[in-house]
Formats: structure tokens, C-alpha cells, sequence
């Protein structure tokens, strides 16, 4: 998280410095999102913790949704500092994991019979964003998210669960901005965000460790003050 401080406190030094320029614009908006995340990830079993007796699973993820958010911008000639907050959640495969276990000795004493099920969700996801403008329109972007990842998983056998984590990003994209009425604005961007890898313990037996990506395009429309 001290990457995201570090730049919230940038952010708002720069509006501070930009707040009495008279070419400034304050400006709000709401946007329409088509994204796609994609996953993956590990799992490894230590049978009793025992780190001589382990299994690991791989495997991959991902899905589309559709989604909205709204944001905040201040403008100064080439240069655009805004925040950006996508309200809701979103599930990071298209359909929950499932797999039986069955034990072949009802004797064994780490018996873990059972359906497991797993999935994850992402929520809260907040982008902190500068842009660089060209005078057609045409502009670069880059900002520093976060976003909270939600461990929807479900173990029959154990009753074993993952702790939820918060994971920063670096976000990319590439936009156009144009005009409308006295005030009025739209923006048609693309964008790439790359999420910090994680690792989360279950218990002192299972690990996971994962990586996430996003694409995403939006379309938003805005007012300026």
C-alpha cells in the first residue's frame, strides 16, 4: 500500500499547486466498463504440515463482465490527475471450481473426504490516475489501483478457509476525450492492469498463490465545472 499513499499525496499536492490556474476544470463522470480478468494460480497440500509430503495444483481463470463506475478529474492544459471507483463486485472465474475427494483408508487419521469448491471475487477496486493529453484529443494514462480479493471457497472435508487480501496495480491505457455542449465531455479509453502476485495460508496445511491481470474498455461521460 505505500506505493498508493506515496501518490494520493502527490495527487493532492499537484491539485493544491493547480487549484488557482485559470485554465484549470474540475470536472465528474460516470462510465460504462467491458473487462475481462484473467488468473492463474497454485495450490499446495502439505498432509499435516509436513513439507516432505505435499501435492500442488495449478490452474487458470477467468472471466467477462460488464460494469460501471465513477470518477473525479482535474484538468490543467496537457496534464489530467483524477481518481477513478468502481462500486460492486465481480467474480474472477466465469463458474466455481468443484472437485471430490475421496480417501481410500476411512482409517487414516488426515482423512479429508469431501467436495471442495472454490472461486474468487474482486470488489472496491479504486484507480488514482494521471493522464497526458495531445491536442487532438489523444491521450496516455497511468494510475495506481488497489482492489480487495474476496476467497469464495468452500472445503466439505475440513472446513478450511483463505483470508481475503487487498492487492495493489499499475494500470495502463491509451484514450481519446472530446467535447460536447457547453460543459459537457466523453472519453473512450482502453487499459491494462497488472495486479501484484499474492500468497495466502489455510490453516498450516494449504497454500495458494495467485496473479491476476484485467483489460478493460470504457466509454464515460462527464461535466465540467
Amino acid at each position: 500500500m505505500r506505493n498508493i499513499y506515496a501518490f494520493i499525496t502527490a495527487l493532492a499536492i499537484s491539485l493544491a499547486a493547480f487549484v488557482n490556474h485559470a485554465n484549470a476544470e474540475f470536472g465528474v463522470y460516470i462510465s460504462g466498463n467491458l473487462g475481462h480478468v484473467s488468473a492463474d494460480g497454485t495450490e499446495t497440500n502439505s498432509q499435516s504440515g509436513s513439507e516432505t509430503d505435499t501435492s500442488v495444483t495449478s490452474a487458470t481463470a477467468g472471466n467477462d463482465f460488464i460494469y460501471g463506475s465513477i470518477g473525479a478529474e482535474y484538468s490543467m492544459g496537457a496534464f489530467t490527475l483524477g481518481v477513478d471507483y468502481v462500486p460492486g463486485s465481480a467474480d474472477v472465474n466465469r463458474k466455481t471450481l468443484t472437485r471430490t475427494d475421496t480417501t481410500a483408508d476411512a482409517n487414516e487419521s488426515n482423512q479429508q473426504d469431501g467436495t471442495y469448491e472454490a472461486n474468487a471475487e474482486i470488489s472496491d477496486h479504486i484507480t488514482y490516475y494521471v493522464e497526458l493529453h495531445a491536442e487532438n484529443g489523444i491521450y496516455g494514462k497511468f494510475g495506481i489501483a488497489k482492489v480487495d480479493i474476496a476467497t469464495n471457497d468452500k472445503d466439505a472435508g475440513t472446513a478450511s478457509t483463505y483470508p481475503d487480501v487487498e492487492l495493489d496495480a499499475t494500470t495502463y491505457g491509451v484514450g481519446y476525450k472530446g467535447s460536447f455542449g457547453d460543459n459537457g465531455y466523453f472519453k473512450v479509453e482502453g487499459s491494462f492492469t497488472d495486479y501484484d502476485s499474492f500468497s495466502v495460508a489455510s490453516g498450516s496445511t494449504n497454500t495458494v498463490k495467485g496473479d491476476l491481470d484485467t483489460t478493460q474498455a470504457k466509454f464515460a461521460i462527464g461535466y465540467n465545472f
